[in-house]
């Protein structure tokens, strides 16, 4: 288990198998990041969020029962979750996430207080597929097949290392 902020190298060695070797390492994109879903989800959450606020502000102005004063803080808290919380979280998962490749499987490490480390044998994987972006950043898709079941995966990736190496990252 990590003691801090260790690079994605770090942090995958110590789950590497006997004879085993690191061919690359990531992470997924860091910091706030917008995605289709966005559409729907910001307008929505501050739709919510302004009646909620404004309910608990009506209630707190008024003289109503404090009942009302209380129905209303729940509704806040989920508000100012979809308004703002949701973009938190979804940074500080990513931040704990690491990905490498190795010498026999891909190897994905996610979470801060419950740590989960899944490996994925390299002989498991089906085709992939790349989708690469000017900036170096992309998608891999893979199939992965076990007992004769395919799962699909996705895959993201962005470094500059990821060029020079031909690797992708896996989220």
């Amino acid at each position: 288990m990590s003691s801090g902020w260790q690079s994605a190298e770090d942090e995958l060695r110590g789950e590497l198998e006997s004879g085993e070797r690191l061919l690359w390492a990531g992470q997924p994109r860091q910091g706030i990041r917008l995605q289709i879903f966005d559409l729907f989800a910001i307008p929505f959450s501050l739709l919510w969020g302004g009646f909620a606020i404004g309910w608990e502000v009506m209630a707190f102005v008024m003289e109503v029962p404090w009942f009302f004063k209380l129905w209303g803080i729940p509704f806040v808290l989920v508000g100012l979750y979809m308004m703002v919380g949701r973009f938190y979280v979804d940074a500080r998962r990513r931040a704990a996430a690491f990905q490498g490749i190795t010498t026999t499987s891909l190897l994905f490490i996610s979470g801060r207080a419950r740590r989960v480390v899944q490996r994925i044998p390299l002989r498991n994987l089906g085709p992939l597929s790349l989708q690469e972006r000017g900036d170096g950043s992309g998608v891999i898709g893979f199939s992965v097949v076990t007992m004769g079941n395919p799962a699909m995966g996705r895959c993201s990736h962005r470094s500059s290392s990821l060029r020079r190496r031909g690797w992708a990252t896996c989220m």
